[in-house]
């Protein structure tokens, strides 16, 4: 029996709809989110950069809450293109982790998860 070990430090949890990722070349839609990191998906041009290293900010779209410039690095990603998508676009999914978080990023980033996620579903 092969049972993969779990790499994560902290719990992910479900982001709520409404929660958006933005860098200085796109925004996207934020799948999960934890104390370390966090999953995002959104649209690109096939000709657009790729950063393996940016600040990010997060935004609830009701607009009570956003957290300006966490580093983070890109750890994984997905490109998929759906049938129904014009072929010049497709969607990036990316796993990043934090980077060298201050300790009242720390504090705003708890404050975030814990009223923008289903931490208790």
């Amino acid at each position: 029996m092969n049972i993969a070990k779990e790499r994560r430090k902290h719990q992910r949890f479900e982001a709520l709809d409404n929660i958006l990722a933005i860098n200085t070349s796109s925004f996207g839609q934020v799948i999960n989110v934890s104390m370390s990191g966090l999953r995002i998906k959104y649209l690109l041009r096939r000709n657009d950069p790729f950063h393996h290293a940016f600040d990010i900010a997060l935004l609830n779209n009701t607009g009570d809450q956003y957290i300006d410039k966490l580093p983070c690095r890109v750890v994984s990603s997905i490109d998929f293109t759906p049938s129904i998508m014009p072929q010049n676009l497709f969607v990036r999914e990316v796993g990043v982790m934090f980077d060298d978080l201050t300790s009242a990023q720390i504090n705003q980033l708890a404050d975030f998860v814990l009223h923008n996620t289903l931490v208790y579903a």
